[in-house]
């Protein structure tokens, strides 16, 4: 299972800025369902496939058809995708709620706890919910929490308050599947309101990785072209993806701010 999120200030030139990493957004088959989740015009549009895949799914090839200065995809297994119920795009990430877009890496089932983390969202958060998976019902979470902070439609949000929120959502759906029994990881997470990212490694050593990269371009004359930032975060198992990675320690949350100031926090806290 591959999860990515990356931002940059000049949409135009992302896929030339991934180009050097594009071999880290290749996932690997068996895929049941893949998605990219990006903003244009202030909007969160989505483009989805919910289909099974037998070969490599390219996550950087179906981000080349949507130039955005911000980005979060991600390609699931069947065994890792957490989710039961409607089929088809109801249950392919990533997750979509007005400004917000969310992607993580789950394989958690949460049909016993279902009515437990669903009856106590605000009705209309609730009505938003298409599928039945684990990763879209913390997404919700997050969502009513912030509502409760008078924060949901804030567009200047406080990166540290996306991050608390985030963790207590996580720590939520974590608690009521261990009171359960039900076993099961909630794994790392991406969310964006359009201008901000944060992406978290939960706590612990038996989940996925995840590595930051900073991102870069060249000039006229073939130097670093100073007027470009971004960063490209990616979970995935496996070996460490290289040179110009460096691994976020788990229990820490990426910070990802509208000017591309990049912090790491501890997720909690």
């Amino acid at each position: 299972m591959t999860l990515f999120a990356t931002m940059c200030n000049q949409p135009q030139r992302l896929a030339e800025a991934l180009a050097p990493a594009r071999a880290v957004l290749v996932a690997q088959p068996p895929v049941a369902r893949w998605g990219i989740g990006y903003v244009q015009g202030g909007e969160v549009l989505l483009a989805r496939t919910p289909r099974a895949s037998q070969t490599p799914v390219d996550l950087y090839n179906a981000l080349l058809d949507a130039p955005s200065d911000c980005v979060i995809g991600q390609a699931v297994t069947e065994a890792s995708a957490g989710s039961s119920g409607p089929s088809g795009n109801d249950n392919t990430p990533p997750f979509r709620f007005r400004r917000w877009m969310y992607a993580q890496q789950t394989s958690a089932r949460v049909e016993e706890v279902w009515p437990t983390l669903v009856d106590r969202l605000p009705d209309f958060v609730k009505r938003n919910i298409r599928g039945r998976s684990a990763a879209e019902v913390t997404f919700h979470g997050m969502l009513a929490m912030l509502h409760d902070q008078s924060a949901l439609d804030e567009s200047n949000l406080p990166l540290a308050s996306t991050r608390r929120t985030l963790g207590a959502a996580l720590a939520l759906v974590a608690s009521q599947l261990t009171a359960a029994g039900i076993s099961g990881a909630l794994g790392n997470a991406a969310v964006s309101n359009g201008r901000s990212l944060v992406v978290a490694r939960t706590p612990g050593e038996g989940g996925a990785p995840l590595y930051l990269r900073r991102l870069w371009v060249k000039g006229e004359r073939s130097e670093r072209d100073e007027t470009f930032r971004g960063v490209l975060v990616v979970s995935r198992a496996g070996a460490h993806p290289g040179e110009g990675f460096e691994e976020v320690p788990a229990g820490s949350a990426v910070m990802v701010s509208r000017d591309l100031r990049i912090d790491i926090a501890p997720l909690e806290g």
